[in-house]
């Protein structure tokens, strides 16, 4: 009988919809717990948004603690016509003089021309084509058998570059002819063409094979052959692209542009990161938008919704502990002095401890300038003037590693700039792990504060709807014990009215 429900087929009213109005009720701490759940899950978004920043500027301070970011060497060639260079993290800074005297060739076979109009077309005889590529002693060949009238000039093509042995088959569609060159440049490389079938293709039947060239360069006064048109000597890559009458000059220096965009690229992120965290602890909570419910959704279009919960997203973050302390801590470990890097003598000081002696610093208060404190500064012309006069000083104010002991309270004195960035962004990261956990944990296995708390509000949204379930039960069991009352009242009020009409 619990399980009948009875509509108003005998009262007339509208039961779906008056225990709809009254579950409306039920359901007001259920919607509370959701607003909590999502305002929650919002703040973890929040958070995740910022660890990815945060992560993008610890990912620019582990390059900078490191040498081989700021040993980076340049290789600047007069005529880059003749020459271009390359340096490798390797390389020596130095200069070179080098004139190129022949470059490095394939061998090519080019054929008479022939009555062929297309490649489609089909060989006219019978026979066989044999093509031999021989790199240094390393022989390799691939033979094309041919059925006139059958065979086009297509699928010899085919078949010999599928074949890869180091030739290619092509046709000069201008000329009218067959063309075999090796892939490989140099001396050591070579074709040779044979068969009965080669007068077909405008060949000859060769008895030697034709080799390619080597390259001719002078190196500093000495000449060296190569058989392709690249070399490395010393950590540079040379790289030929004509030849010259006159010497080349190449220039291996350390690439100080290299250093200088490392630390615009620093200052531009952290600036970006005081104007974020600013933005999110700055803004004031709008404590009357709270997250909406499905109801209220249902009501409102979509521009509705996005405008309200861009306040109701408005300073979740309002003084956050942590975020404040990032600032805090990196400001910290930017202003302070790296021990032993320099020293003053008769009032004058010898060497680079500060980020101030390359130009970078705090920028001071004006007027109207909020939001710019906190924020860093950059006087390239210092900074460029510093790396120009002492490039190891800069190198060691980011990459100076103390030998102590990491518990030792003058660590971090000793520590460059880029290992204190490195470690304080990891300290801060590992924090908001730690209070929102990862994206690879479901909710029920999330250890992590904000797990916890969800997990704690999923246990009471659950007993909430266990509640209501009840409650929805109970109001149309009553309703239905109504509708059957009415009934049976209105059976004997018929039967009474028959009797007395009798």
């Amino acid at each position: 009988m619990s399980n009948i429900k009875l509509s108003g087929m005998v009262s007339g009213l509208d039961t779906d919809t008056i225990i709809k109005q009254l579950m409306q009720v039920e359901r007001a701490p259920l919607d509370k717990l959701m607003q909590q759940k999502q305002k929650i899950a919002w703040k973890r978004d929040e958070y995740r948004e910022m660890n990815t920043m945060l992560t993008s500027i610890r990912n620019l301070a582990d390059k900078m603690r490191f040498s081989a970011s700021f040993n980076k060497q340049s290789a600047t060639s007069s005529n880059s016509s003749v020459i271009t260079a390359t340096a490798s993290s390797s390389a020596t800074s130095g200069s070179y003089s080098i004139q190129v005297n022949k470059l490095a060739s394939s061998a090519l076979v080019a054929g008479d021309s022939v009555s062929v109009d297309s490649i489609k077309s089909k060989v006219v005889g019978d026979g066989d084509i044999t093509f031999k590529s021989y790199q240094g002693s390393v022989e390799k060949s691939v033979t094309v058998n041919i059925t006139a009238g059958a065979t086009t000039y297509e699928e010899v093509i085919k078949k010999v570059n599928a074949a890869n042995i180091g030739v290619t088959l092509s046709f000069d569609s201008v000329n009218k002819r067959f063309m075999a060159t090796t892939t490989a440049t140099g001396e050591r490389s070579s074709v040779q063409i044979s068969g009965s079938a080669v007068s077909q293709f405008g060949f000859q039947d060769m008895t030697s094979p034709q080799k390619g060239s080597d390259a001719e360069v002078m190196v500093n006064g000495k000449t060296l052959t190569n058989a392709n048109n690249s070399f490395e000597l010393s950590g540079v890559r040379f790289d030929l692209k004509g030849v010259s009458s006159t010497a080349t000059s190449v220039t291996v220096a350390q690439d100080t542009g290299n250093i200088v965009d490392q630390i615009k690229s620093f200052v531009n992120e952290y600036n970006s990161l005081v104007d974020k965290v600013n933005e999110k602890t700055k803004a004031v909570p709008s404590r009357s938008y709270l997250p909406l419910t499905d109801e209220q959704k249902e009501s409102m279009n979509e521009k509705q919704i996005e405008l309200w919960e861009t306040k109701a997203k408005s300073g979740l973050l309002y003084r956050d502990d942590i975020l404040t302390d990032t600032l805090s801590s990196l400001r910290n470990a930017l202003i302070n002095s790296v021990s032993g890097l320099a020293f003053v003598s008769s009032g004058v000081k010898t060497g680079i401890d500060n980020l101030s002696d390359i130009g970078i610093t705090f920028k001071k208060f004006s007027p109207g300038m909020t939001g710019e404190l906190g924020k860093l500064e950059l006087d390239e012309t210092k900074l460029n003037e510093a790396i120009a006069s002492n490039p190891d000083g800069v190198m060691k104010l980011f990459t100076n590693s103390s030998k102590l002991d990491p518990k030792d309270k003058d660590y971090f004195k000793e520590s460059g700039i880029g290992e204190r960035l490195y470690s304080t962004l990891n300290t801060q990261i590992n924090k908001i792990i730690k209070r929102i956990g990862s994206n690879a944990l479901s909710d029920a296995a999330d250890g992590s504060q904000m797990g916890i708390q969800i997990r704690g509000l999923n246990s009471r949204i659950d007993v909430v709807k266990t509640r209501m379930q009840a409650a929805e039960d109970r109001y149309y069991k009553q309703f239905t014990a109504m509708e059957l009352a009415l009934q049976k009242l209105n059976s004997k009020g018929s039967w009474l009215t028959s009797q007395l009409g009798q």
